[in-house]
């Protein structure tokens, strides 16, 4: 993501990721499993840590947002280290629309939704 995080664009860039590991195993491809799991690497963790924290920090969905993006970057870590592994089949399971990762990557949209309706009143 180029420019300032805002929360209208931050659910895109985080869907980016998912594309990212994809893209890895079609690829058979190794990545960068210690960037990608840490939640404080990507743009929106970045905000997170930073602008967000300074304005959002007492509200639950700011709380909230914090909690599951950094579940979903231990996922990702943990399904980069499956690429790493050459387990691509299983790599590509874990991806599918029914798996944590995917239900994580759900929760993260839908806190950056609540959060986006909080600050906008």
């Amino acid at each position: 993501m180029t420019g300032a995080v805002t929360l209208d664009n931050a659910y895109e860039s985080h869907q980016e990721w998912k594309e990212k590991l994809h893209s890895a195993v079609k690829a058979q491809e190794t990545i960068d499993t210690f960037t990608i799991a840490r939640d404080d690497c990507c743009d929106l963790g970045k905000w997170l840590y930073a602008d967000g924290q300074r304005l959002h920090w007492g509200k639950p969905e700011f709380q909230s947002l914090l909690m599951h993006h950094k579940e979903f970057h231990l996922l990702a870590g943990a399904v980069a280290e499956v690429i790493n592994q050459k387990q691509y089949e299983l790599a590509e399971a874990y991806l599918s629309s029914d798996t944590q990762l995917a239900h994580s990557s759900n929760e993260v949209g839908a806190a950056i939704r609540r959060l986006e309706a909080t600050v906008r009143g």
